[in-house]
């Protein structure tokens, strides 16, 4: 599927619209290959059924067009210009579909930049979408004891979303790790490390376990994962924080302690917005600020290799997040019903030997709302501002949303 882009006029306008088609969407879809284009559209009548769909309103008297459209796309987004009564209209549109209870996004048409940007995002929406209601989520050990209240029934994951539970017993991991015998980490990991303040050999124990679960992925057809990740210090006396970290940095979702809420957040985001995520506690909440931190951030800028925080044994992630950056950071509740999402700023990435291992302090408004109305002691983050990606794959699961 691919989304639907149009050029909504009216009867006396429709040179206007071919104006802005040669202006706006010409350049635009010669670069393009993943839109369809449908042309100048005085009515909604012929339109197809569209999964999401980007309308230009060229002119007035377009409103009758808008809602048309809007009966066939689950996901609108309307693209006005500042003449020819193009923002009357979508705003009288808007209205009725907003009464009916038809979400819509709005936007004033900028240039060829922000369509192609528009479309790619809505193309990974579509993806995501997809690629959700037929995935298969590994559950590798089951859920941490500590986990009271972020767990889902394989049945509710199921019936919200689409995707299967795989249940894979920890025995059957440890088996393969065992069976891995060749084990060579590739040199870039460590020689791009800012630091390593670990042995080798611990280093070559944590990647014959990424090793190893990668074996479970293919023998298993995952999609993603998350695994109850302390037994495997007692079991191997390794870490999967090197494990974890290695396939998010790559775009495969992955989280720890078995904690199936937050695999689905990272699921999304990592789809949606084609950015690694990061799974962290929420460690200290101060004014307008959270301190997020755990041993496993995904290799997006320079890092160093330490030890695992609680255990003191094995492999943690250090990195450091580019202060100043724009960051999003979300989380579905573990009824899968609503996505709750922030946007905020990097305010420092600090070292302390308190917290796990990969510490970023962001700038959030209303960040009580974390404590005060909890979904859960884990929470993704995403470089740059995704909430229009988010907020889209949201509105095709059916999720309910807060955005902050």
């Amino acid at each position: 599927m691919s989304p639907c882009i149009s050029i909504a006029a009216s009867s006396l306008g429709v040179e206007q619209g071919n104006r802005l088609e040669s202006q706006y969407l010409a350049p635009v879809l010669r670069k393009l290959d993943g839109a369809l284009y449908e042309g100048v559209l005085t009515s909604g009548e012929n339109a197809r059924e569209c999964l999401t769909r980007a309308v230009l309103v060229a002119t007035g008297g377009t409103e009758d067009t808008i809602i048309s459209l809007a009966k066939k796309t689950k996901l609108l987004y309307l693209l006005y210009i500042e003449e020819y009564n193009s923002l009357p209209a979508v705003i009288e549109a808007v209205g009725y579909l907003k009464n009916n209870g038809k979400d819509v996004s709005v936007a004033k048409l900028e240039g060829t930049q922000q369509i192609q940007e528009l479309l790619e995002k809505l193309g990974r929406i579509e993806k995501t979408y997809e690629k959700v209601r037929v995935a298969r989520l590994g559950l590798i050990g089951g859920i941490s004891p500590w986990l009271v209240y972020s767990k889902v029934e394989p049945e509710t994951l199921h019936k919200r979303l689409g995707a299967g539970l795989v249940e894979v017993p920890l025995e059957e991991l440890v088996k393969t790790y065992n069976s891995v015998s060749e084990v060579e980490v590739p040199r870039e990991i460590i020689e791009n490390a800012l630091e390593v303040k670990i042995p080798v050999s611990e280093i070559q124990k944590a990647y014959r376990l990424y090793l190893a679960i990668k074996q479970v992925i293919a023998e298993k057809s995952l999609d993603g994962l998350t695994i109850k990740c302390f037994d495997i210090i007692k079991e191997l006396d390794t870490t999967a924080c090197l494990a974890l970290s290695l396939l998010n940095t790559m775009g495969f979702p992955a989280a720890c302690e078995g904690d199936v809420p937050l695999l689905v957040s990272m699921v999304l985001g990592e789809w949606s917005t084609g950015q690694p995520v990061f799974m962290a506690n929420p460690a200290i909440i101060s004014g307008d600020s959270v301190l997020f931190a755990h041993c496993t951030a995904p290799l997006i800028s320079s890092y160093s290799l330490m030890t695992h925080f609680e255990s003191g044994r094995g492999v943690g992630i250090m990195v450091k997040f580019p202060v100043g950056e724009k960051v999003t950071v979300y989380r579905v509740n573990p009824n899968l019903d609503t996505l709750r999402i922030f946007t905020g700023t990097i305010l420092e990435s600090p070292w302390s030997n308190r917290h796990c291992r990969t510490q970023v302090k962001v700038k959030l408004s209303q960040p009580r709302v974390i404590l005060d109305r909890s979904f859960g002691n884990h929470y993704a983050l995403v470089l740059g501002d995704h909430t229009e990606e988010l907020s889209g794959i949201a509105r095709l699961l059916g999720l309910n949303l807060e955005t902050y």
